[in-house]
């Protein structure tokens, strides 16, 4: 069967990315399943409020790898040949931006909140706040406005600034959220002597760059192609695709990366969660609302201990496994933060 052809019109650029976002789409699932299911491994006592954000998130991804499977059967299933699939938006993707826009502002708040446990100052995260918001609501009223409106081509191209607007507040976003963790960690390395302190927050640094980088990046080209050729061509939409479940993945992976550089940082080989960590000290509540966190030290013993009431932080450096003699007559600690 031969293609089929319109005139002025390239049918494989327009098709093909679209097939890609579905394949990655796909892939970006599988591996947030393997996420969240090592997450839940790792942290089972994980405060409430942590817990709610995975699997919400999880369960956004589902819903909207649900409907973009449906989409993807009507446009190359039932819809094979049929030129209006492509040039035509049907119901499954009206429910998407706003999929897409609240992944993005959930992911964003929480590293807003990070950002303002580990500062304690108020306005970065105002101002990164507003951002996010801004394309989150942006995202809504594109989603709500196509679905009125109908989903038409030609409905997509004339709601190019308020895109423009959602991908541009999404970047942003992301690099502010990346610069102020970023200042947050070389700032307590400038106040620091501890070896192995500064080398947790030198991995902090670059897991850091490397989550936001990419996110950033993606919503930057995203919008650099929306702009240069959307309106000839979808490459866009292998962004649009999978931009949400990258934001959820970044996002597990960072609780997750918890175990390997806290782990390391005290010498445990293991990848069992810890009791309590520098810059994540929640991780020691067993239940929400807890008045104080256990410091299990029976196994190590160590050489200093720096306590930071008013930011919430235990740091511990230079641990090392203590004597079978030792371990018999020691008990757990307990630290008021």
């Amino acid at each position: 069967m031969a293609p089929v052809v319109v005139p002025g019109v390239n049918i494989p650029l327009l098709t093909g990315p679209l097939v890609l976002g579905y394949m990655f789409g796909y892939g970006l699932y599988g591996i947030l399943i393997v996420q969240v299911y090592i997450y839940s491994e790792l942290f089972p006592t994980e405060r409430f409020g942590i817990r709610a954000v995975v699997w919400t998130l999880f369960f956004l991804e589902t819903v909207f790898t649900f409907f973009t499977t449906i989409s993807a059967y009507r446009q190359y299933g039932i819809g094979w040949g049929d030129i209006d699939t492509i040039l035509f938006v049907d119901w499954t993707w009206d429910p998407l931006p706003a999929l897409n826009g609240t992944v993005a502002g959930i992911a964003q708040s929480f590293y807003i909140w990070r950002v303002w446990s580990l500062s304690r100052r108020v306005w970065p995260p105002i101002l990164i706040g507003c951002t996010m918001a801004t394309g989150v609501m942006m995202a809504f009223y594109f989603g709500i406005v196509v679905a009125v409106q109908g989903g038409g081509i030609d409905k997509l191209f004339a709601l190019s600034p308020e895109i423009t607007v959602w991908l541009s507040a999404s970047a942003i976003c992301d690099l502010l959220i990346t610069i102020s963790l970023v200042q947050i960690f070389i700032d307590r390395k400038k106040n620091t002597n501890l070896a192995r302190t500064v080398g947790t927050l030198n991995q902090l640094i670059r897991f850091s760059v490397e989550t936001g980088s990419v996110t950033s990046a993606m919503a930057i080209i995203e919008l650099i192609l929306w702009l240069t050729s959307g309106k000839k061509w979808n490459i866009h939409f292998i962004f649009f695709l999978t931009l949400g479940k990258t934001y959820s993945n970044m996002l597990v992976a960072t609780l997750n990366s918890r175990a390997r550089v806290f782990s390391d940082s005290i010498g445990q080989t293991s990848m069992a969660p810890l009791t309590i960590s520098m810059f994540w000290p929640d991780m020691g509540s067993t239940t929400a609302g807890s008045s104080h966190r256990t410091l299990n030290t029976s196994r190590y013993t160590h050489s200093e201990v720096v306590i930071d009431p008013d930011r919430d932080i235990v740091v511990m450096d230079e641990f090392y496994p203590r004597s079978n003699h030792e371990q018999r007559h020691d008990k757990p600690q307990y630290l008021e933060p």
